[in-house]
């Protein structure tokens, strides 16, 4: 399995879709820690995303937020 840590830092419009996304369901669900409830995920780390202070999350997390990461490969 590959970790986070392997793969390259997300660009700024990947930060800001995650940004986005997490600030959309602690919106559906209320606030931060419902959110992380539902979601199993720590409250302060989903609030770490929230606030931009964690910009690359692992597979795992990504997916319980509803994202997942595409890698691919293109000529140069």
């Amino acid at each position: 399995m590959r970790y986070a840590s392997n793969f390259k830092q997300p660009t700024k419009v990947e930060q800001a879709l995650i940004r986005r996304t997490v600030k959309a369901l602690v919106k559906k669900f209320g606030n931060c820690r419902q959110a992380a409830i539902r979601l199993g995920l720590d409250p302060h780390y989903l609030n770490s995303l929230r606030v931009g202070d964690r910009v690359n999350p692992g597979d795992a997390i990504l997916r319980k937020i509803g994202l997942r990461r595409v890698t691919y490969i293109e000529e140069a």
